[in-house]
This record gives C-alpha cells, structure tokens and sequence, in this order.
C-alpha cells in the first residue's frame, strides 16, 4: 500500500518537506484514465516562505479505458466507476487519502447532455479534494505541461507548440520561455467518425458531418464508410490543422471551439500529445475503428513537408491526465487566515476580480472597487458561492493592508451574509492582516499568494496537515451545451 502522509522530511534540505497525494482523472471522446502523483511540496530556499511543488512522480497509473457511451451518446457512468475503484484498489489508495486533484471531461465527452453530472459523480467518488473540470482551454494547458513542453521551453529558452490531437478535438497551445502565451481548440479528433469491423458508420459527430461535406460525401450512420474516403478524411483534416497554424483562412467559422491564435512567431519545434500522438511517434499501431492511425500519420507527414522540427514529448496519450494529477494545483503563501467559525475545503466558487491600488485614499477607492464588481454580477450568478481576488500591484506595507480591509469591511458589511464572498484572496502576502482586520464582524477565509483569472473557477483546500497552506485548484465548468 501507498503510505498516505503529511510527513516533514528533509530530503537532504535544512527545510522540512510535506508529500500530498494527488488525483487526475481524464474522461475524453475516445479513451478515459486516471493517474495518481505524490507531490513534494517544500521550500527552494531559506529566504523563500512560499511553498512550492518541488517534485513530481508518478505513483500509479490506471489502463487505457475506451469511454464508454450509450445508444444516444451520453456517457455510461457503470465501466468508468469500475476503472477507478479497480485503480484506487490497485494502487492501495482510499478517498480519503487523496489531498488534490481534477477531474477533466474532454473534447466530445464535455458536450454530452450528462456530462455535468458524471463530473460531479467522480469528483465526489474520487476523493474529498477533486474537483470537477471541463473546457478546451483548461485542456490545453494540462496537456502542454504533461507532455513537457512547459519544461523542455523553459530549459531551452525557446517557442514551441504544443498539439493535443484527441478523438473528437485538438488543443494548440504556443509556449515561449515555458510560459503558455497562447492556447485554441479546433474540431478535429480521430473519433468524429467510427466505423464497425464491417466498415459501417457507427459514430458521426457535427465536426465529422462538416469535414464529410467538404469532401462533397454525403454518408450517414449505418452506412459503409470506405477506405478511400477514410484516407482523405484523415489527410484533409491535418491539411487544415497545418493551414491554420500557418495562418491560412479557415473554410469555416465553427473550426474552431475557442478564440482564434493569430499569427503565430517562428518556433523551435513541435510536440505531439493525445492519443492520435501515439500514431505521429509510431508508438502505436492497433486501429480502434476510427482516424487515430490515418490521422496520426498524416499529421506527421504535413509537419515534415511544411519544415516543422518534431520534438519527442514526455508522454501522448496520457499527457492531459498528468496535467489534471500534477500541474492542476497551485499553493498558497503561508500568510492565510481561517476565521472561526469558518471552515475549509470550500468548491466550485466562482471568481471576480477586485482591481485596487495603493494610491490614496486607499480604503475609499477599495471600498468603490468592491461594490463595482458586486454591482456588475450577473443577475444568474447572484446566490451562487463566489469569491473576491484582489489584483495589485506590489505591497506597500501594514498601514496599506490595513486600508484596504478598511474598504472591505464598508462594502461587504452593509450587506447580509448570504450575499458575503466566501473567500477573498490575494496576490500579495497580506491574507493574514485583511482577515485578523475584517473578522469577527466578516469571518470570511483569506487566502494569499495565488494568481487567478476573472471567470475562473476554484476549490480551495483544508490546510494542509501540520502547515499553514493550502491547495488551491484552479478550473474551468464550461462544459458545452
């Protein structure tokens, strides 16, 4: 069995290190799977008192599950519990050793009409900390890090792509110096189409109708699919994928699932995630009735004949479920506050952005900022849980701190509790003065040292055992509709 704690080794360092266990589960168009990660969380230096994840390892890993889906395309929850216990079991794990976590519904499983609900169902299964995720963005981002496209960027000091080819879509995101500067989604996936041992057309999402239309077929479920078609399919789809990297127009608008890229600059190379990945790297070689082979090679084909440098990534088809289980968290400073009778993890809490600055009069201007974005909440987001971040620039000092949670308090007291944030965070380390400043009259949680976006999504962990932290995951609810 896994040994599951809070343990303060030293590891060869003068400061004490705490391991937590961590989750991903990743249920996508063609495959689903889970993996488990024991993450080193530590300090780099004496003088730095923010933890970090120092180190990542994998501890287990679940098989390769075909996502099972029903005779109208939902998602079939029976075979995908099954693989997890199966894999909690395996690894000797419990739900209640799990400490963090993500959940990722991908590509076409995302857009299923229960697609919400098995998200909820695994998160709520997998561990006390996970949390529930979809959305090509979110995607593309735990798929560049998995595949070690961040690493290999950041270690080399160079721009690179990342391409998450999946069964129903295909992630893009651009790397430079080991920061993601871009990211797009387009329709195009090895499962749009899939076809019986007979050749009969067994699957056809809207993205696979649209590229059979291009290619003047009119083919329908139940139909004979032939080998012919299935070759220009396959290499029409890597033709456009290419086309638009190199700034071609798209034939058509809902190409894309996200904004578009623009231009991108010249990069050093290309990696390969996702399961048709196996097929470019010629890992691969079983067909699964669908593109994934065809696809896999033309892909290769259009990036050797266009002059890209193909990198080897890390890891393909797994690369996305690395990402959920290792790169999905972030950490907070240790200057948090957890008020009495307040209590921690809290989940699913919606994110808007307070902008304030140190420029005087501090408390009034705050004050301003705050009932600004209370006002401007959407009339469906009001009564649902939320959380105030406040972005600033660098820390001034206590007498500004102490301002700040002066407006604060004129904004949020007024109102009644239900309406109250329930958590305020903070990219500077000032958590602990806001929250001692606010509480008792407003016993929210404060928490410091993340960087968040507006429209985000977030669980905030316990703190962790033995610390003064706590996790925090960052995610993404937009499933499709």
């Amino acid at each position: 069995m896994i040994p599951h704690h809070h343990d303060h080794d030293h590891d060869g360092s003068s400061e004490p290190h705490t391991h937590l266990v961590s989750v991903g589960i990743d249920i996508g168009s063609s495959t689903s799977h889970l993996m488990f990660s024991r993450l080193l969380v530590g300090y780099p230096a004496f003088q730095r008192r923010r933890p970090e994840v120092l180190e990542r390892r994998v501890i287990a890993r679940s098989p390769i599950l075909l996502t099972p889906f029903s005779g109208d395309w939902n998602i079939e929850a029976g075979a995908l519990e099954a693989l997890v216990s199966d894999t909690f079991r395996a690894a000797g794990l419990s739900r209640d050793q799990i400490d963090t976590g993500a959940v990722i519904l991908t590509g076409e499983a995302a857009r299923r009409d229960n697609a919400r609900k098995i998200a909820e169902l695994f998160s709520d299964r997998a561990g006390r900390f996970v949390c529930a995720t979809a959305g090509p963005k979110l995607e593309a981002l735990l798929a560049a890090h998995g595949s070690g496209a961040v690493e290999r960027s950041r270690e080399e000091g160079t721009a690179l792509l990342n391409i998450d080819l999946g069964g129903g879509t295909t992630k893009i995101s651009l790397v430079e110096r080991g920061k993601i500067q871009k990211t797009t989604a387009l329709n195009i996936g090895a499962r749009l189409v899939a076809y019986d041992e007979k050749g009969r057309l067994t699957r056809l999402e809207a993205g696979g109708r649209r590229f059979l239309e291009d290619l003047g077929c009119k083919i329908e479920v139940g139909d004979r699919i032939g080998e012919e078609i299935l070759g220009h399919l396959a290499s029409r789809m890597a033709a456009l994928l290419f086309d638009i990297l190199q700034g071609g127009k798209a034939p058509w608008d809902d190409i894309f699932i996200n904004s578009l890229m623009g231009k991108l600059p010249q990069v050093s190379g290309i990696l390969f995630s996702g399961g048709v990945a196996e097929y470019v790297y010629g890992r691969e070689s079983a067909a699964f009735g669908d593109l994934g082979s065809l696809l896999g090679r033309e892909v290769r084909a259009q990036a050797e004949k266009r002059g890209f440098r193909i990198l080897d990534s890390s890891e393909g088809i797994r690369a996305t479920v690395i990402g959920a289980s290792q790169y999905s968290m972030q950490l907070s400073g240790e200057t948090i506050f957890v008020p009495e009778p307040a209590s921690l993890p809290r989940r699913n809490l919606r994110i808007f952005v307070v902008p304030v600055d140190w420029e005087p009069p501090i408390a009034e201007r705050a004050e301003k900022a705050v009932r600004t974005v209370l006002a401007g909440l959407d009339p469906e987001v009001r009564g649902t849980p939320f959380a105030l971040v406040f972005r600033s620039p660098p820390f001034l000092g206590y007498n500004a701190a102490q301002e700040l949670a002066a407006g604060i308090r004129a904004a949020l007291l007024p109102l009644p509790p239900q309406e109250w944030p329930q958590a305020l965070l903070f990219e500077q380390n000032i958590g602990r003065v806001v929250g001692e400043i606010l509480t008792p009259e407003l016993p929210i949680p404060c928490v410091d040292e993340v960087s968040l976006s507006e429209l985000d999504f977030i669980d905030i962990g316990a703190v962790v055992a033995g610390e003064s932290y706590v996790p925090v995951v960052v995610k993404s609810l937009a499933f499709g509709a």
